[in-house]
């Protein structure tokens, strides 16, 4: 019988975890009349009937315990002109900005800060919590969204937001077809 073998070193998984490119998100919820939120990369759809998305989200922070009490959430995707907000969301304009005073807010269904003006946007309801060490993944039924048509979302990798690299082809018959997933 085979032995199992041991998980990589902390370190190594977050180095490696680092070249992972991902679209930045803003994850909001609203408890108590207060909002909240936090930057992740760490969002991805679960299905898309029912519509469901996932967010990890690390169990130490207000956010997490504010969703957790709420039970919903809002993911928004940054556009190329909202890094900073990003960047706010992570704290990395310091502790004490006032998050949620970059970009206009407004609500959908739950009640969750969704930004206009966004690459998209989901208000989701929470339908199932798991738990994992250090963070918990929430996993949402989305019950509202919105869609910046022609908004590039903005990326994070290798510890760098980053833009996309626009490449233009003129559609046709033949490549059309080739782009399907």
């Amino acid at each position: 019988m085979l032995s199992s073998p041991a998980p990589v070193s902390t370190e190594d998984f977050v180095q490696a975890m680092g070249q992972h490119v991902a679209s930045v998100c803003v994850i909001t919820t609203r408890h108590e009349n207060e909002r909240f939120g936090l930057t992740a990369t760490a969002v991805t759809s679960v299905c898309a009937d029912p519509p469901r998305m996932l967010v990890c989200v690390n169990k130490s922070g207000l956010t997490y315990q504010k969703m957790a009490a709420s039970g919903h959430f809002g993911v928004i995707v940054l556009d190329e002109a909202q890094e900073k907000i990003g960047k706010a969301f992570a704290g990395m304009l310091g502790r004490d900005f006032d998050r949620f005073s970059l970009g206009e807010w407004h609500a959908l269904i739950t009640g969750s800060p969704i930004l206009k003006h966004a690459a998209s946007a989901f208000d989701c309801r929470i339908v199932e919590t798991i738990d994992q060490f250090t963070h918990s993944i929430f996993i949402g039924e989305v019950v509202g969204v919105e869609t910046g048509v022609g908004r590039d979302a903005v990326v994070y990798g290798a510890r760098k937001f980053r833009n996309l690299r626009k490449i233009v082809t003129a559609a046709t018959e033949e490549n059309v077809e080739s782009l399907h997933f």
